[in-house]
């Protein structure tokens, strides 16, 4: 079993530490307690579990590799545990566990067997939770653990961020408010587990307790975890809100100024369409470089089109230059868009047989389509790109090309009665590029994500400005520092001609999206 199917990634001991003592600290002078791991990979909790001398620990243990489970078996010295090779998703009982702690597997709906599917769709309905939520074996371990705990249970899991801040995860995120009396969140500065790219969070969660509520806490270094110098704080503000959990360091005063401005605001679904890129399906066989577009004489089933977000760096405009400039650096700018009634030269199938012997054409996508090498939905020129995912800011460039883009991006179009020159001036501010970080989500490189709800709710304080201001502004901004130099110059004449709003409040918008950027980008 690999990795990327079983969705293993270990522990790392001090954090398997942090939750056993946590957990085993809520029961106080009991003496005996029932725990269940229900996948215990190599065994991290159960050798912190097996330290505990104060308390009779009556363990289960499952997991779904029996290697594994051998392992955690041979750290265990006491009698009263059961290590069962099972899947938890099909593990039966009728006990009640006094605490279920674990790090649940990080697997994809897509990857999961279509027993799991079904049995995860039957977990959450018996829930009464929808079908939306099935998107990870870990929300299914989440919702299971809790029905198998006790009146006065405690959860404790490690979790990847997506419960705080996606969309599939506010349903779960509103059963766990009505299934516990305490939630506790703790965030990290540094990521808990390299390999999977994604930032980790640990959940405890209490069935009763006297201090009721949604807490949390950002954990700065591996020594604050361990010394448990830390505060958890109540944020009722941002739980009863539609903010996502991932900015529960914003203070109640910045979220109501943050929500105060945005109501004045129309979002950028008012001013433009916009919908995602080209699916190929296989973007390495499908967009070409002009090397190979040359050598195979595919020319004239091709057109020009943008991969990647990082090919154009730096700029609010897409140049024919640009375009060049990336041609002679042989980048892949060219789509392979064939027609249904096109008739295929030799070269042409020379190259489809290529696409064949590399499987191409078995890709899901690729099979739903009459053709396989027909790409459906090929879309107008786009206007604008917005590229769903930046890293030091999200990128909005006018398209002065006839140049395609991919899903990489979303095609912008401006609605009539607006100025394509002015929305993108307009979007170049704290106050927008702030919400972008409030409104997206992140990864665990500090790569921030806006899917399309997402994009298309972003608050646009938007002025009308000359085409000749607009070509001053795309000289100036391609010779920007770094983004603050634009935002220093703009916003004053943005925000306070659209809002009303002073230097002071600016400055104080500057803080805030200080604060969520450093966060993401882990300064």
């Amino acid at each position: 079993m690999n990795k990327k199917s079983t969705g293993s990634y270990y522990t790392p001991e001090y954090l398997a530490s942090f939750i056993s003592k946590r957990v085993l600290s809520h029961f106080g002078n009991r003496t005996r307690i029932s725990i269940l791991e229900p996948s215990v990979g190599d065994g991290a909790f159960i050798s912190e579990l097996e330290k505990e001398r104060s308390i009779n620990i009556n363990l289960t243990a499952l997991d779904i590799n029996n290697v594994e489970l051998k392992k955690a078996k041979d750290r265990w010295s006491r009698r009263t545990a059961s290590f069962e090779k099972t899947d938890f998703l099909e593990f039966a009982t009728i006990k009640q566990y006094s605490a279920v702690v674990g790090n649940p597997p990080y697997v994809k709906k897509n990857i999961l067997t279509s027993k799991q599917i079904e049995l995860s769709k039957e977990i959450h309905s018996d829930e009464n939770l929808t079908e939306a939520s099935v998107k990870n074996i870990w929300t299914t371990f989440l919702v299971k653990a809790n029905t198998l705990l006790a009146k006065n249970g405690v959860l404790a899991f490690v979790l990847p961020s997506e419960l705080l801040q996606v969309k599939f995860a506010e349903e779960i995120r509103e059963y766990l408010k009505a299934q516990f009396e305490r939630i506790e969140i703790f965030t990290f500065n540094d990521l808990m587990f390299e390999c999977k790219g994604q930032d980790t969070i640990v959940l405890f969660a209490y069935k009763k307790s006297k201090s009721k509520g949604e807490y949390f806490v950002n954990i700065t270094s591996k020594e604050s975890l361990e010394k448990e110098d830390f505060i958890l704080r109540n944020n009722q503000l941002l739980v009863s809100s539609k903010v996502k959990w991932t900015h529960h360091f914003l203070s109640d005063d910045e979220l109501n100024f943050i929500d105060n401005i945005k109501r004045k605001l129309k979002t950028v679904n008012f001013y433009t369409d916009s919908k995602p890129g080209i699916v190929t399906a296989a973007n390495n066989f499908f967009i070409l470089n002009n090397k190979n577009v040359n050598f195979y004489n595919l020319s004239e089933f091709t057109r020009p089109i943008i991969q990647k977000g990082k090919f154009v760096n730096g700029s609010v405009v897409f140049n024919n230059s640009d375009l060049e400039a990336l041609e002679l650096k042989e980048y892949p700018t060219k789509l392979l868009k064939i027609n249904n009634t096109d008739i295929l030269t030799e070269n042409l199938q020379d190259y489809i047989d290529i696409g064949e012997k590399q499987d191409i054409h078995r890709r899901y996508k690729c099979k739903l389509r009459n053709k396989w090498y027909v790409i459906p939905n090929v879309s107008d020129i786009p206007e604008a790109f917005f590229f769903k995912r930046s890293h030091l800011y999200p990128k909005l460039l006018k398209n002065n090309t006839n140049a395609l883009v991919t899903d990489s991006a979303y095609a912008v179009k401006i609605k009539e009665n607006y100025n394509l020159d002015s929305f993108i001036y307009s979007f170049y501010n704290t106050f927008t590029l702030l919400l972008s970080e409030i409104e997206g989500r992140y990864y665990g490189g500090g790569v921030l994500e806006l899917v399309p709800s997402e994009f298309k709710k972003l608050p646009i304080p938007y002025i009308e400005i000359s085409s000749s201001d607009f070509e001053d502004y795309t000289t100036v901004f391609k010779n920007k520092g770094s983004i603050e130099d634009i935002l220093s110059q703009n916003d004053l004449k943005i925000l306070n001609t659209a809002l009303g709003i002073d230097s002071d409040d600016i400055k104080k918008l500057e803080r805030i999206r200080f604060k969520l950027k450093k966060k993401r980008l882990r300064n």
